[in-house]
């Protein structure tokens, strides 16, 4: 008799399996060591997992021994994860889910009578620009979810995520590792936004006597503008900095200033009287605006729900509203 392809599959992983060394492994210390992760504090990781804050601090002891390395430092917040932890973390979660998958039936999500929260993390321009058309999008289809956004830029994306305190995240992410999925949504470029003065194009000159308004972020992506201008020889006087893109406009008009902006963020700014939009007078390289989320939630059905209708509100923006028509979208599977 012929094997079965996935009998195949399972007499291979039995054989690269060493079961002598695994068998020496607690897997109730990798329950501990992810909620420690996910908590950041060791006695609210006790009362996740449902144990005394001295048996997790044991645990705690065990898992340092095991890996040989400290793994939490103390901190004012709690504890902070070495560079080990988060080398640990990439494969301990994921292999905690499939455990949890195998071990569970997951009955098919069913939107229409669904009742629950969806978490995003984003920053406050990206809410304005998505938020609409994602909540547009579930509500039709689920009407008894909810959607909550807590704020976050692109440094602490994949620590949100790891944390375990949002289901996506959505921004322009270049981090992270073997424990997140990235789908990259749209190309974007930056453009800039100016007082009417004439109707002649923006030069570099132009742009370099006036003063700006600059968009800052914590990951320093806001640089790239100002690094380019550096390579050429040249800098731009800032006067203003601010984490809002929705202050951008009243501070352009009202102090006659210019502000470098992605150009997906400019729809709503073109009906404002005496707001003028340009290309940039120099070249800078376009950038992606993506959505991430931790590999755990992979295959989740209600997650693989909630990621389609991410990408449905992107093809909204695009398609219907005419979002900056040099906008690329990625063809990318959920």
């Amino acid at each position: 008799m012929v094997p079965h392809e996935s009998q195949i599959q399972f007499i291979t992983l039995m054989s690269i399996i060493d079961h002598a060394n695994l068998g020496r492994v607690d897997l109730n210390l990798m329950v501990a060591f992810d909620a420690i992760m996910s908590e950041r504090n060791v006695t609210r990781a006790a009362r996740r997992v449902g144990v005394t804050q001295s048996a997790m601090s044991h645990n705690l002891g065990r898992l340092r021994t095991l890996f040989a390395d400290e793994l939490f430092t103390r901190s004012s917040r709690g504890v902070d994860p070495t560079p080990r932890a988060f080398e640990v973390a990439e494969f301990v979660r994921p292999v905690l889910s499939s455990i949890q998958t195998g071990f569970s039936e997951k009955a098919p999500f069913d939107p229409s009578t669904a009742e629950r929260v969806f978490t995003f993390g984003m920053s406050d321009y990206l809410e304005q620009l998505l938020l609409p058309e994602i909540v547009g999008a579930m509500r039709v289809a689920a009407p008894k979810v909810s959607v909550e956004v807590r704020a976050m830029d692109d440094a602490t994306a994949a620590e949100t995520l790891d944390g375990g305190t949002i289901d996506v995240a959505i921004s322009k992410i270049s981090n992270g590792g073997a424990a997140h999925k990235r789908r990259t949504l749209w190309t974007d470029h930056y453009v800039v936004i100016h007082p009417e003065r004439g109707t002649g194009a923006l030069d570099l000159r132009a742009f370099l006597e006036c003063q700006h308004v600059m968009v800052t972020a914590r990951d320093g992506n806001c640089r790239t503008v100002d690094l380019r201008l550096a390579e050429l020889g040249h800098r731009r006087s800032v006067v203003v900095t601010t984490p809002h893109l929705a202050a951008i406009p009243s501070l352009v008009l009202r102090g006659g200033l210019m502000a470098v902006i992605p150009a997906g963020f400019t729809s709503e700014f073109g009906a404002i009287a005496g707001l003028r939009i340009s290309p940039l007078p120099f070249e800078v390289a376009g950038f992606d605006f993506a959505m991430s989320w931790h590999s755990s939630f992979d295959r989740d059905p209600a997650h693989i729900w909630l990621r389609s209708k991410v990408v449905e509100a992107r093809d909204t923006i695009v398609q219907l509203r005419n979002v900056a028509p040099a906008l690329r979208l990625r063809s990318a599977t959920i």
